[in-house]
Parts: C-alpha cells; structure tokens; sequence
C-alpha cells in the first residue's frame, strides 16, 4: 500500500446501524409476550441475522439434535424457564419466528416474494 492511498478500516456497529436504518422492517430483537394481558412478562429473542456467536453456536447444536425443544432453549437461553413457567408453547414460538420472517418479506411488481 502506497502512502498516498488511505485505509478504511471499518466498524461492524456501524454495519450493523446503517443496515437496522436502512432495512427498518428488520428488528434486531423479536418480543413476545405469552399472553395479552397488561403485566404480561415480555420476552425477547435475538433476530437470527443479530445472534451472538454463543447464540449461534447453541442453536447450530440444537439443530443437529432435530429437537424442537432443543432448539427453543437456544433462542431463549436463560428466558428459557420463565418462558415454560409462563405457559409458553414451543409450536407457538416457532409460529412466531415464521410470522417475524414473513414482515420482512415484501413482493416485487409481478407479486413474486423478495427478501429485504
């Protein structure tokens, strides 16, 4: 490298920002609530995009068991037991993640799905 050309070294936090601002329906975190009710204890899970390595390695060892339990405690870590205590439904969460997936994605002119 010449003296004359300048490095750009770059932030993955800025990465990460201007791809939330330039992509708002992507949320970096999905909160739920188990019910409606008012004092509703709230949970939130990591988008998949925005995962933790640590995240992302209990869910890829999850996904190894095929164990939809498995990969539950993955995505809720230490919410996990609030989560069961609450009455919370695996096959609910999991209709979450796809309901989280399906707000980001939008149609083209000819009504085909694109991904954001």
């Amino acid at each position: 490298m010449t003296d004359n050309k300048k490095r750009k070294v770059r932030s993955l936090k800025a990465v990460k920002a201007k791809y939330l601002e330039s992509h708002p329906k992507i949320r970096e975190w999905i909160e739920f609530t188990i019910d409606d009710e008012p004092d509703a204890k709230e949970f939130r899970i990591h988008a998949p995009i925005f995962q933790s390595n640590e995240e992302k390695k209990a869910f890829a060892k999850a996904q190894e068991s095929d164990d939809q339990f498995d990969l539950a405690k993955a995505l809720l870590g230490a919410q996990w037991d609030d989560f069961i205590e609450a009455g919370g439904q695996i096959s609910l969460l999991f209709l979450l993640l796809d309901d989280a997936a399906d707000e980001v994605h939008e149609t083209d002119s000819e009504g085909n799905p694109t991904t954001l």
